[in-house]
């Protein structure tokens, strides 16, 4: 021991400490935790969407904190409206941005993101995604998780058929996938759906209406629930309902269902928007 300190001492001696008044990058500290990427620095937001009754997460690098090996971490929202898309916990580094934006999705590999209680006490719904989809297999697209219920509400494609179902088989819509880039709109209204889809660019036709109202599924949806993008949950294992695909773009409208006239001229107004980069010209 005392060997030891009289070491220690002697290289004190000889190398006295410098202290600098000054601010040190973290890469040059020695750290005994996990260094991960600082949030992305404040960028300028597009607005509009619809200035801003819309929660929008945008597919491009702006809205992304990642990893040191380019993994998404944090996928934020424009204009600062709305929580930050954070991994799901299945979701350990896979997710990545296309060379032309948009969150990259492969089949049977889980790059998913939640958003948490990101609708609340829900009523009525809306949420428009941009997706791209050459294979008719994006599986699932978007999932309503209730924290304290066990039914869910889920879009998919699958086969070329676009469906907005719960996951208790009460209710359901259904309509075929354009393919390629196209929007999907889902609407909710107390237990009953709807669904709308067209390529980029085009007019939406009238939404497809499901016939029944599920009263059990606007129970189930009535607390907090979580959002999650490209998977249906937390869970591992269930593999089947991942699929490949690139979602571009997610509009979401709180008290809005999409029936309307008027809900479906600002959807239209938005995607035409978030289409053109966000140039209003």
């Amino acid at each position: 021991m005392g060997a030891s300190s009289g070491i220690a001492g002697a290289l004190m001696e000889i190398f006295e400490p410098v202290f600098i008044d000054g601010t040190v990058p973290d890469q040059v500290l020695l750290r005994t935790d996990p260094l991960l990427p600082s949030a992305s620095k404040p960028y300028l937001p597009a607005c509009h969407p619809n200035d801003t009754d819309a929660i929008w997460y945008c597919g491009h690098a702006p809205a992304m904190t990642f990893d040191n090996h380019g993994a998404i971490l944090i996928w934020q929202p424009e204009n600062n409206l709305g929580g930050p898309a954070r991994q799901a916990d299945p979701n350990t580094g896979h997710a990545r941005l296309g060379e032309t934006g948009g969150v990259v999705y492969h089949r049977e590999i889980n790059g998913g993101f939640v958003i948490d209680s990101a609708i609340v006490d829900a009523e009525k719904f809306c949420c428009a995604l941009r997706v791209k989809s050459d294979q008719g297999q994006a599986r699932t697209l978007l999932t309503v998780n209730p924290d304290q219920h066990g039914n869910y509400l889920f879009a998919s494609e699958k086969d070329g058929i676009l469906e907005w179902r719960d996951d208790g088989g009460t209710v359901s819509v259904s309509v075929p996938s354009p393919g390629g880039e196209f929007w999907v709109v889902l609407g909710y209204d107390c237990g009953r759906l709807r669904i709308s889809t067209a390529k980029s660019g085009d007019v939406f036709p009238p939404p497809r209406s499901s016939t029944d109202q599920a009263d059990d599924l606007a129970v189930a949806l009535g607390g907090a629930n979580d959002l999650f993008i490209g998977c249906r949950s937390h869970r591992k294992g269930i593999l089947k309902t991942l699929g490949a695909s690139t979602i571009r773009d997610v509009l979401i409208w709180l008290d809005h269902d999409g029936g309307g006239a008027v809900d479906q001229s600002k959807i239209i107004q938005a995607c035409r928007f978030v289409e053109s980069g966000g140039d209003r010209a």
